[in-house]
């Protein structure tokens, strides 16, 4: 199955919003594709001039990688609070990125220290987890957080979780991420 696949799978969740009709033939995919119907998370960025349009996502997935894809193209198009609800213009300027992301991995650590030792710099995305509180920063982060213990204390900061809570011990999970990017409709 390729990548082009899934991002044609994004891209149409788009436009059946658009559309109001169902475009995507899930049984059928899921027949032809049977790994679309695997708990596999996923997150889907909207791209207009290389600026972040929209984003949604989770670290964990909650249905088929179908579904994922489906759902979190909806939601970046049109759910993102952080912008409005996509136009039919915009979309036709709009790069899709499509990020499957691997399972997570729990860190075991003793301190803080050790817990850096054990985050490779642009390559893992992280995951904390304590009580009620959790965020997580994919691997794409460091280009904003290009040291450790930077990436480290923003994922902290997003969870409201302090770094004095460490002796709390916060499950701390690592991934990787695999991207890839279509072109707009119109160029």
């Amino acid at each position: 199955m390729s990548q082009s696949l899934l991002l044609k799978i994004a891209r149409e969740s788009i436009t059946e919003v658009f559309e109001a009709q169902n475009i995507i033939k899930r049984g059928e995919l899921i027949k032809d594709y049977p790994i679309l119907n695997e708990p596999l998370a996923a997150f889907v960025s909207i791209y207009i001039n290389k600026e972040l349009r929209g984003q949604s996502g989770r670290v964990q997935a909650k249905e088929s990688l179908l579904e994922e894809i489906i759902y979190h193209a909806k939601a970046a198009a049109f759910e993102d609070k952080a912008f409005g609800p996509l136009k039919v213009s915009e979309y036709l300027q709009a790069e899709l990125e499509l990020s499957l992301l691997t399972p997570l991995e729990e860190l075991s650590y003793l301190d803080i220290s050790d817990l850096l030792s054990k985050i490779k710099p642009k390559i893992d995305g992280i995951y904390i987890h304590l009580e009620d509180k959790s965020a997580s920063l994919l691997p794409c982060d460091w280009l904003q957080f290009p040291k450790v213990h930077d990436f480290i204390k923003q994922v902290f900061k997003l969870s409201n979780i302090n770094e004095s809570d460490l002796l709390k011990h916060p499950r701390i999970y690592i991934f990787q991420v695999e991207k890839s990017r279509d072109e707009p409709i119109l160029k």
